[in-house]
């Protein structure tokens, strides 16, 4: 059993005040002091909720979505003394912010992602880039901040207020290497750039076609040593194709737009790619951009199969969504501080999650995709509430029974071949839109 067999004897020894003792093996106490100290939240007085039980508390409600605050403050015994009132617990939130939370994902992140001796790609690190949104509560204030997107009508007065995220994940070990929040209005392009300067040197990154961009792509290759990526082109892409190889692919030129500045001194070069072009069954031809243009190292087949690793972080936004999130409608947080604390919360517990997963497949021998991430949570879960439920007695016969279900953590091997055409499940509703109005917009 390795870890997990330890994992289930220390947790014979947990109580209420020792209900996070499973996570706390993997995230240092003193990374929490020192995040609380380097964002300058650390409690100065002795309160009934200091700053490092309010970090808990965050993590906690990232790991029991479907909780309220005050279940959670409760289950994990983390209030000192009297009962703190609802208020006091939301207070404690908003007194550290999340600027604590975004340092610890961080130092979990650097320590963590770049798992060595996962496979990669010959030599290369292989990471993946990608966008999603989350939905959070229509509140003025996370109206104000956050904005909508456009809805079918053009309005731009969608159901709810909505984040833009974009993340980097390690591919060889799923874990989340960085990410980048921001209202609505802010683009995927300018929220990537930020991420190049995460990637390692010698890697290959795949990167949805959404994010195709001469001068992010070039920041992406100049900013370290032998960094490439690997996209799928659009059908208006443009590249001038210079040579053909022998295994099918061509060697191209992406040339700068033409808006950028003219002039010898400022005008960068064009970069030189591989256009490989496939095509499944019953699909369309498209088109793969790589840098790694030596053919007989990298073959085109290798590569078309590769690239659909770039679903490894489609799969961490499902997970996210809806195994961590229980298909809630949105965040809970009201204001847009505490919904940037929600999502840096919500995304360490899923890299602690992760960590787990890779722990377990190091120790049964397995690539980490074998490890099932619902059944990895819950089993965390049901960890954390054989210590709340049950009475000490029964603690060992829970453990038992835990420990011979363990099984269920481990997948099949994936069929790569299932490729399905899409189809629309669920009808919208025909009922009209109730838009609604807020208090400013009522005509008096």
């Amino acid at each position: 059993m390795g870890w997990l067999a330890e994992a289930i004897e220390d947790a014979q020894g947990m109580g209420p005040q020792h209900g996070l003792n499973r996570f706390a093996e993997s995230l240092d106490p003193e990374w929490i002091d020192e995040a609380l100290r380097a964002t300058g939240t650390a409690s100065v007085r002795r309160r009934k909720f200091p700053a490092e039980q309010a970090v808990w508390l965050v993590l906690g409600m990232a790991l029991f979505a479907d909780r309220s605050i005050r279940d959670v403050v409760d289950h994990l015994g983390l209030v000192l003394g009297d009962a703190l009132a609802p208020s006091g617990l939301t207070k404690a939130r908003y007194r550290i912010g999340a600027e604590p939370l975004r340092w610890l994902f961080e130092k979990v992140a650097n320590a963590w992602s770049d798992t060595s001796g996962l496979g990669g790609y010959k030599g290369l690190a292989l990471y993946g880039a990608d966008g999603t949104h989350v939905r959070v509560q229509d509140s003025d204030d996370n109206f104000a901040h956050f904005g909508k997107p456009a809805s079918r009508g053009g309005s731009g007065d969608a159901g709810y207020p909505q984040a833009r995220l974009v993340a980097l994940m390690n591919l060889s070990n799923r874990l989340l290497a960085g990410m980048r929040a921001g209202p609505w209005s802010n683009s995927e392009h300018t929220l990537v750039k930020e991420l190049w300067a995460l990637i390692p040197n010698d890697s290959l990154t795949i990167i949805d076609r959404g994010f195709i961009n001469y001068l992010s792509f070039l920041e992406l290759l100049t900013e370290g040593k032998n960094r490439h990526f690997m996209i799928r082109a659009k059908s208006n892409t443009k590249i001038k194709m210079v040579r053909g190889l022998s295994d099918g692919s061509v060697l191209g030129l992406l040339y700068p737009p033409s808006s950028l500045p003219q002039g010898e001194d400022v005008m960068p070069g064009p970069i030189e790619v591989r256009v490989i072009t496939y095509q499944h069954d019953g699909g369309k031809p498209n088109r793969l951009l790589v840098t790694l243009t030596d053919h007989l190292a990298f073959p085109a087949q290798e590569l078309i199969d590769l690239y659909h690793d770039r679903w490894e972080l489609e799969l961490g936004f499902d997970e996210l969504k809806t195994h961590m999130l229980e298909r809630k409608e949105c965040l809970r947080s009201m204001k847009p501080e505490g919904v940037y604390q929600e999502l840096w919360g919500q995304l360490l517990v899923y890299n602690l999650v992760r960590r787990e997963m890779l722990l377990a497949a190091q120790a049964h021998e397995l690539p980490p995709r074998r490890i099932s991430f619902q059944s990895s949570l819950m089993w965390i879960r049901n960890v954390w509430l054989t210590a709340w439920r049950t009475s000490p007695g029964n603690i060992p016969k829970s453990l038992a029974n835990l420990r011979s279900s363990l099984n269920v953590l481990i997948l099949p091997e994936r069929r790569p071949a299932r490729r399905y055409a899409r189809h629309v499940k669920i009808k919208m509703s025909n009922y009209r839109r109730n838009r609604g109005r807020r208090v400013d917009s009522v005509v008096k």
